[in-house]
C-alpha cells in the first residue's frame, strides 16, 4: 500500500513550487475568481510555465529575477511572502509594482512595470487563448464569455466528408 501513502507534489518545467506560488497570487490579482473562475481555475501557470519553457526561453531569468524581487520587497515591507498577503494588501502591491513604487533596492536587474506588464500579457494568454497551449483549462474563459468552441481551421474536412456519406 505504498502508494495509497503517495503526496502528489506538483511539478513545473522551469518554475519551483514557491515561485508557481507567488505567480498564482499575481495572475490571480489579474484575474480574479468571482461568479466566474479566474486565472487560477483556468490553468494559468501551467500556461506560462509551458510557454516560457518551450516558446520563450529567453523569458525564464526575466520571470525569476521578477519573482524573487517581489518576494524580497514583500519581505522587506510586510515580513510575508507576496502568496502570504491577503488579497488587498495584494492588490496595493501590484498597484505599486505597476507604478515602479516598490523599493529600487530589489528591483535593479529589471523594471518593476516591465515585469507585471509581462505577467498580465501571459496571464490574458493563458486565460483566454487555446486550451491545447496549456492554458484556459476546461475551456473556462469560453463558457464565461458564452462562447463555443472554436473549431481550428481545415480541421472541417474530416466532418464534411463524414456528412457527405
Amino acid at each position: 500500500m505504498p502508494a495509497c501513502s503517495y503526496q502528489f507534489k506538483k511539478t513545473y518545467r522551469i518554475l519551483s513550487n514557491d515561485e508557481a506560488s507567488c505567480l498564482i497570487a499575481l495572475c490571480e490579482q489579474i484575474i480574479p475568481a468571482d461568479k466566474d473562475p479566474g486565472a487560477t481555475d483556468a490553468g494559468v501557470i501551467n500556461f506560462i510555465d509551458k510557454q516560457v519553457s518551450l516558446r520563450f526561453p529567453e523569458e525564464k531569468d526575466f520571470i525569476k529575477k521578477g519573482v524573487d524581487a517581489l518576494q524580497a520587497s514583500c519581505q522587506a515591507l510586510f515580513k510575508k511572502k507576496y502568496e502570504e498577503l491577503d488579497f488587498d494588501t495584494q492588490t496595493t502591491v501590484a498597484t505599486s509594482m505597476e507604478k515602479n513604487e516598490l523599493p529600487d533596492e530589489f528591483w535593479s536587474e529589471i523594471k518593476q512595470s516591465t515585469f507585471f506588464n509581462k505577467i498580465i500579457q501571459r496571464t490574458m494568454q493563458g486565460f483566454y487563448g487555446m486550451p491545447r497551449h496549456g492554458g484556459n483549462k476546461d475551456y473556462v474563459s469560453y463558457r464565461m464569455l458564452k462562447l463555443d468552441y472554436p473549431l481550428l481551421v481545415g480541421q472541417n474536412r474530416y466532418r464534411k466528408w463524414k456528412t457527405n456519406m
